[in-house]
């Protein structure tokens, strides 16, 4: 006989509990069906989103060329050794990636012969947030490394040999401060791409010169590929790439042979002992404003910014005082001195302050006011009487103190300014220094001073609070050339895809026009051409025989504050331009701490215009001085 049990006849809390568990289950089962039923398609793309990674591929720069299509700037292959860490581990869980990847850098160190600079912190981040990319162990390895590299390649598990484009200017120092130099870009730019690549390698962007100006155009295009990885952030396989495109070609007005010449004058020119080369000179085309030349002291190497290159190495040019990557031409302003003149005598000239034929008496010296010191003539014996035709070419400072005055400091403003002094020239590369035009109304805004007779006597001869840069100075000398057109020099001349097609191009542009008489600038250009060709010049060091240069010397005097003590050095300076008849160059040079303007700089441009037009220097006498 079987006995039933009551409570298994009718127990309510065991119905309750079966209730419980069948709406439990079929709550279960309906969010089972609606996630891989009615939301698999969601689901199905957040994982896809999880497990595929873009990683950015940066685009290989574009080339820079010289007017004839000499390469200044290109790429070349930089033979990188790297490390996959993520083939390193089979056991994520049980396994520490610092301890593989030093056992396997000691490894590559011994076959290599090579020191590691990697710290476990750097293998820790690139393991934390950049798995799927090698680390670099080291970068644009010689020959011999690479030979060694892959005939040991089969025992270095994780260790690839990566081929990735280098800059490389290939002409070395040659215009090295138009070019510029580049580096990996430190930061992102653009919000867009952090958020369209998961990985990124930054690109190669240009620091100075032309690669900074054009950077946009000679970056090109970045490609990148999609790869899929696992949970773990392990790559599975790779799912498709996008080519990176090359960016454009440059082409700049420069002419490398004469870049050439230029950079071997100055770096020939005359220097006292113990005095650092220093200095500056452009190349300008009278007719267009297109810089044929610019050449900087001291120079730099450009490659030495290859990934290859010791840090130490680096550091030890930025911090040189004499400022190598300075470019001169347009970031050092000094004051004219004498080169100024021309500048004067057309001032006069249109005031009707004074004739060609105007005659002062230089005794060396010429009191002004109640100065209780004359303002003297850089030759102190004096030159004795002289006019105009002799005052620009032996550079008589009592002739010029005697026009200024006459002519007064609101006429030489005006007409230096029509030059365009104390404003840019419109240089298409860095970042240009403005110089200073000074005047009465300047003096007392920013010194709260009132301005003197002297201050007037001092700016006639290029001095006073004059400064100028050698690109503002070349500007005046070709605008004295070409019968008073300010131009605006610039050194990009076109820019092109890579296959050649023209994106855009520089027309020559004028500034403005100089509205002086075509008589007063044909007088101040055969006084310029006397101070060149004359044996009593002071520019006759510029002559280049059978070929007639025009030009002006100046001797600025500085002083030079170096550790609490003051030492008064020379800019030493020549402009002028050739040939005489038909002019098509101009020239400007510029030292630092020289001689002066006649010894040191005047040598330099003979040089420049010898070695443009083929002509033969022989032994100069005579010239010199201011």
């Amino acid at each position: 006989m079987i006995i039933s049990s009551p409570y298994t006849q009718h127990n309510p809390r065991l119905t309750a509990v079966r209730w419980i568990v069948g709406t439990g289950l079929c709550v279960l089962l309906f969010a089972l069906f609606r996630v891989q039923v009615l939301s698999s398609d969601r689901y199905i793309s957040r994982l896809a989103e999880q497990s595929l990674r873009r990683i950015r591929i940066p685009a290989a720069r574009g080339e820079i060329v010289d007017r004839h299509g000499v390469v200044l700037a290109s790429n070349r292959p930089s033979y990188d050794i790297a490390l996959y860490l993520e083939q390193l581990i089979t056991d994520p869980k049980h396994q520490n990636v610092v301890t593989l990847a030093t056992r396997s850098l000691r490894a590559l160190s011994r076959a290599m012969g090579l020191p590691v600079k990697l710290t476990a912190e750097d293998i820790s981040n690139q393991y934390s947030l950049r798995r799927p990319l090698p680390l670099p162990v080291w970068r644009d390895v010689n020959a011999a490394a690479v030979a060694a590299f892959v005939e040991r390649a089969s025992t270095l598990p994780g260790a690839d040999l990566i081929v990735t484009p280098v800059r490389e200017y290939p002409q070395g120092t040659l215009a090295a401060h138009v070019l510029g130099f580049t580096s990996k870009a430190q930061s992102f730019d653009q919000e867009a791409e952090l958020e369209r690549y998961y990985y990124y390698q930054p690109d190669n962007v240009g620091r100075q010169g032309v690669e900074l100006a054009c950077d946009d155009f000679l970056s090109g295009e970045p490609g990148g590929k999609t790869i899929m990885v696992s949970p773990g952030g392990t790559k599975v396989r790779e799912l498709g790439d996008k080519r990176a495109v090359r960016g454009h070609r440059v082409v700049l007005t420069l002419d490398a042979r004469i870049q050439r010449v230029v950079e071997n004058a100055m770096a020939s020119a005359a220097q006292p002992s113990g005095r650092a080369q220093c200095g500056a000179a452009v190349v300008l085309d009278v007719r267009t404003g297109e810089v044929l030349a610019m050449a900087s002291l001291p120079t730099f190497d450009p490659n030495v910014f290859s990934p290859g290159t010791p840090p130490e190495v680096i550091r030890t040019l930025w911090s040189d005082p004499n400022k190598p990557t300075l470019n001169r031409a347009y970031g050092g302003a000094y004051a004219p001195g004498s080169t100024f003149k021309p500048v004067t005598l057309l001032a006069a000239l249109e005031s009707g302050a004074v004739t060609m034929d105007r005659v002062v008496d230089c005794r060396g010296s010429l009191q002004i006011g109640r100065d209780a010191r004359p303002f003297g003539c850089w030759l102190r014996s004096g030159h004795g009487p002289l006019n105009a035709w002799g005052a620009i070419r032996q550079s008589c400072d009592v002739w010029f103190y005697t026009a200024g005055l006459a002519c007064g400091v609101d006429t030489i403003d005006r007409w230096a300014s029509a030059f365009g002094f104390g404003e840019p020239t419109g240089l298409d590369i860095g970042r240009e220094y403005a110089g200073l035009l000074p005047s009465p109304a300047w003096k007392w805004r920013d010194r709260r001073e009132r301005w003197w007779d002297g201050d007037t006597a001092q700016l006639a001869i290029g001095q006073s609070f004059l400064l100028v840069t050698p690109i503002q100075m070349a500007v005046m000398a070709a605008a004295l050339a070409n019968g008073g057109n300010v131009l605006r020099p610039f050194v990009i001349k076109r820019i092109e895809e890579p296959t050649g097609e023209l994106v855009q191009e520089t027309p020559p542009l004028i500034r403005r026009r100089v509205p002086a008489s075509t008589a007063h600038f044909e007088d101040v250009r055969r006084a310029m051409l006397g101070a060149v060709q004359a044996e009593d010049g002071t520019a006759h060091r510029a002559f280049v025989p059978g070929f007639n240069v025009a030009g002006k010397t100046g001797t600025a005097e500085y002083d030079l504050h170096v550790g609490g003590t003051v030492r008064r050095i020379n800019r030493a300076w020549f402009i002028g331009f050739a040939p005489f008849d038909h002019p098509q160059l101009a020239v400007a040079v510029v030292f630092e701490d020289a001689a002066s303007g006649g010894h040191t700089a005047a040598p330099v441009a003979g040089k420049i215009f010898a070695g443009i037009y083929g002509k033969q220097i022989g032994t100069i006498t005579g010239g010199g001085g201011d």
